[in-house]
């Protein structure tokens, strides 16, 4: 995928120099035969076009991305509160086709058509996957990437039917939801001719992610290990790092190895409770295997009912800082949920 800046520096959009916090992406298609991205650049790069601007534009002859704000600017694209919080996208559309009213088109040379439309949407899909990773977006949680069709359904923009009536007007095989699966799989494979961040976002075949021993190691160094059975203060009888299930009185384990295996299993359930919050599409942002193990530790800890209020629908900066206030017990203060916190927190942000 190739980014050409194209930046409108004469269209009062980019004058207004508002910015966004990026909480997701918007797929629009520019609804008029037209291919060459570079028509929109110097159509819309004056004072006198007011009336819309995207943050960037997908040539339909080549593939190429005109970026025409940057990703963080806020873009007159939707027509609805989606402005304050996706970046735009406008792809090209083929020369071969004539509106006949509202979203309604013919088609003259429908394997041409197809060609460009296949061109736009192989470049979207680079172009959304690298825009996920840069600002740490999960394209398969709800609202993160719609298009202007889905939008306007979910109240945040205004009544178009694009990109779905062209893909659907040629009988494509194209959807959102294989356009999100798309954009997924291409974050799982790095995006041609764009730098990567170094981050694993390798995924086991069930496409849930396990804690790593980094993480059990820091869920286990606050839990204490006892290699002899006991009764905790809730009356339950305990052993290793707080393993219960069929513990005896008078049980004992061999070593601190074993009773760190029976912590490994016991973990499981808390993991799936953060794949679980993945799932549901509470965790907005694609997670890191840092930011995996710090949450299953949070949830060990504090529970999945915290964990979701924690999560839900936040960027993971903000889970980061609110993660802190999670260190009282019995309405008090506590050192060791402080440091433990901070710990989660740290690792969450490696």
């Amino acid at each position: 995928m190739e980014i050409v800046e194209s930046i409108l520096t004469n269209n009062p959009c980019y004058k207004a120099g508002k910015k966004i916090a990026v909480k997701g992406l918007m797929l629009h298609s520019v609804g008029c035969p037209q291919p060459s991205a570079e028509v929109f650049v110097r159509s819309w790069n004056k004072p006198e076009a007011s009336r819309a601007c995207v943050h960037a534009f997908i040539d339909g002859n080549t593939g190429k991305v005109y970026q025409t704000l940057p990703w963080e600017h806020r873009a007159w694209h939707g027509g609805g509160s989606c402005n304050n919080s996706h970046i735009g996208v406008e792809m090209c559309e083929p020369a071969c086709i004539r509106y006949t009213g509202g979203s309604a088109f013919q088609c003259t040379d429908r394997e041409a058509a197809m060609a460009v439309v296949k061109r736009t949407y192989d470049a979207a899909v680079e172009l959304f996957a690298f825009l996920c990773r840069q600002f740490g977006l999960n394209p398969l949680a709800e609202g993160v990437i719609v298009s202007h069709k889905e939008g306007h359904g979910k109240g945040i923009a205004s009544g178009h039917a694009d990109p779905n009536h062209l893909w659907d007007g040629l009988q494509s095989c194209y959807t959102m939801d294989g356009f999100r699966k798309d954009v997924r799989e291409a974050m799982n494979r790095g995006v041609s001719g764009l730098p990567q961040p170094q981050t694993d976002m390798s995924r086991p075949e069930s496409g849930e992610m396990e804690i790593s021993d980094k993480g059990v190691d820091l869920i286990a160094s606050y839990e204490g290990c006892r290699l002899e059975a006991y009764k905790c203060p809730a009356g339950v009888w305990t052993i290793g790092y707080g393993h219960t299930a069929g513990v005896n009185p008078g049980d004992t384990l061999p070593s601190e190895e074993s009773a760190k295996a029976l912590l490994k299993e016991d973990v499981i359930k808390y993991a799936g409770y953060v794949n679980s919050c993945v799932k549901k599409g509470l965790i907005i942002f694609l997670l890191n295997q840092n930011q995996f193990d710090a949450l299953t530790s949070f949830c060990y800890n504090c529970g999945n009912g915290n964990l979701k209020k924690l999560v839900s629908g936040r960027d993971a900066g903000t889970v980061a800082e609110k993660m802190l206030l999670y260190n009282k017990g019995g309405g008090k203060v506590l050192a060791g949920l402080v440091r433990r916190r901070e710990e989660e927190r740290a690792l969450f942000l490696s």
